[in-house]
């Protein structure tokens, strides 16, 4: 017991430390990064204070030095150099991470700790001088709060659209880092954020309560025929992707069957793929099980409590339900939600019953198969979305099962949709980003690699000598950028020998560092930081495309001295 004591006031002390380290966050923003350390905490006390975890900033690298057979990169060429249709983009993929996972994931935090590292990643991506905040009017009246990521190159290119979870607005939070992030920074594409219904400033704009897929899917479609045929930036478009996150991941799959049902006028579909990350497939069984929990199901109550405290004022259709006397203890806020949501229907002259309104929020309900190309992504360890409930029914479905154009990748590990945590930022971003460009033939066509000799001076190594990575470093208004080459030595010590190159290997790898003209990386999109979040960005997108090959080969796992970078154009 003392040493739980212990362990829980240091949790404390740490997550104050956040906390103040974090003065320049929105509220909004800090909010939901201390909602996830409370789910953290709730699940293990521990958890934070016994591991290493801090506030930091992503650079975009592996957990451990991967081998070429497992290297993200290795999967992202084999898939594009033979233009793999869906159903053998889906072979690849689950063969690769079942065959790589359990290496991917080696040093990587596991469970509540993968909510953590989540967390505390730092972003914030609204200094970069290209990304801003922007709100989308639809026909209706409806305002979806939303924020814009766009490269420099007008190129046209894919344009991804994610809606994120559960209380998630349009503000630098957690999960709009984490896959801003792999979408924006660690890929070619354009990107629009959107706010869940339930985030604090879409209730605000909207003065209405709305929850779940069966709205939010068709919503989602009608956003992305707004950013077809209005948006100021439409001829940067070459194809539009949905993916969405949680809660998010209803409205995706409820999407994919809209996009479907509803083309555009000219007969083609709105939406080229759509991803659902760990997401609710049928609402109400997935909120008594969240809820129910004695641990998670206690945090997210209060943070529900919390949500419409501060959102109450604004919510004109159903102020007479949100007093604190009408907040029902956890086991019943189920049916609560379900309530709310169907009498804010009625109000609005829409007819509504809670069990009619579970039943559209039921995606099993859907009469229509879905034919647009979704993958469903989920981990087996979720502790929020139960994935025995939600991707597993998907998985064992006999149609979807065979389906050529949907797949669902459930790996080991990633709660709650912390894949970059589990696997590391290169593995998570590499299935989004494969995904994207599978079904974006229109770009890939133009996707070309190019290669630049190194010049910049490397002596020779003898056979003891093996390379295991290169990372990048990218400095505020600095003309030039750091190479760093990690070697391994396998007669450092005895453990070297043993354990080879893509071992426990910290002790048997030494490194060299070179600065290279920015000017020399022109043709890989290189530049020099307008400010400090823009060498973040850099370092993070230059570590994913950058190859360093020899012979056509990677240049990871031999102990050649002669070699050219490698990369894929049009990122930026």
């Amino acid at each position: 017991m003392a040493s739980l004591k212990f362990n829980v006031i240091a949790l404390l002390i740490l997550i104050s430390s956040v906390a103040n380290a974090q003065k320049l966050t929105s509220s909004s923003e800090s909010g939901e990064t201390d909602f996830w350390l409370s789910v953290t905490r709730a699940l293990d006390p521990s958890a934070l204070s016994v591991q290493d975890i801090f506030t930091s900033v992503p650079s975009s690298q592996n957990y451990k030095d991967i081998s070429p057979e497992c290297d993200p990169k290795f999967f992202e060429d084999s898939v594009l150099a033979k233009k793999k249709n869906t159903p053998e983009y889906f072979k690849a993929l689950k063969e690769y991470f079942s065959e790589c996972q359990l290496e991917l994931s080696q040093r990587s935090p596991k469970g509540a700790l993968s909510l953590a590292r989540m967390a505390l990643d730092e972003y914030y991506f609204l200094q970069h001088p290209q990304v801003k905040k922007f709100v989308i009017t639809l026909n209706n009246g409806t305002k979806v709060p939303a924020i814009m990521a766009l490269k420099q190159d007008p190129t046209p290119r894919p344009l991804v659209i994610l809606k994120c979870g559960v209380f998630c607005g349009a503000t630098q939070s957690p999960m709009m880092k984490n896959y801003l992030i792999q979408l924006f920074d660690q890929a070619p594409f354009n990107v629009v954020l959107l706010a869940n219904q339930t985030g604090m400033d879409y209730l605000y704009a909207n003065s209405s309560l709305s929850l779940g897929g069966w709205g939010e899917g068709f919503e989602s479609l009608q956003v992305g025929k707004w950013l077809r045929e209005k948006w100021e930036y439409r001829e940067r478009i070459s194809s539009v992707h949905l993916m969405g996150m949680s809660l998010g991941g209803n409205a995706a799959v409820f999407g994919a069957s809209y996009n479907d049902l509803y083309p555009m006028e000219d007969g083609k579909k709105v939406f080229s793929s759509v991803v659902a990350i760990c997401p609710v497939m049928t609402l109400k069984p997935t909120l008594e099980v969240l809820y129910n929990d004695n641990t998670v199901g206690t945090v997210f109550t209060e943070m529900t409590k919390s949500q419409f405290r501060g959102a109450r004022d604004h919510l004109t259709d159903i102020p007479d339900l949100l007093t604190d006397d009408k907040f029902p203890k956890k086991s019943g806020m189920p049916d609560y939600l379900g309530s709310l949501a169907s009498t804010s229907l009625q109000r609005r002259g829409i007819a509504s019953t809670p069990a009619s309104y579970f039943k559209n929020n039921n995606f099993w309900n859907l009469t229509h198969r879905i034919e647009t190309p979704m993958l469903v992504w989920a981990s087996k360890d979720d502790i929020v979305v139960s994935n025995k409930l939600n991707a597993q029914v998907m998985e064992k479905d006999e149609y979807y099962q065979n389906a050529p154009n949907v797949a669902v990748l459930n790996l080991n590990y990633g709660s709650h949709c912390a894949f970059s945590s589990a696997y590391g930022y290169q593995a998570a971003s590499v299935v989004l980003r494969t995904f994207v460009l599978a079904h974006s033939p229109e770009f890939v066509d133009h996707y070309k690699r190019v290669e630049v000799p190194w010049t910049f001076g490397f002596s020779k190594l003898n056979s003891i000598f093996v390379h295991v990575g290169q990372t990048w470093k990218f400095e505020a208004k600095s003309d030039k950028a750091k190479v760093t080459f990690r070697i391994f030595n396998w007669r450092a010590t005895d453990a070297c020998f043993v354990e080879g190159p893509w071992g426990e290997t910290g002790k048997c790898v030494n490194e060299r560092s070179y600065d290279i003209p920015i000017a020399s990386l022109k043709v890989f999109g290189g530049r020099i930081p307008r400010n400090e979040v823009e060498a973040q960005v850099l370092t993070r997108e230059f570590n994913s495309k950058v190859e360093f090959l020899s012979k056509g080969q990677p240049l990871n796992g031999t102990s050649n001295s002669e070699f050219v970078m490698s990369a894929r154009n049009l990122w930026e």
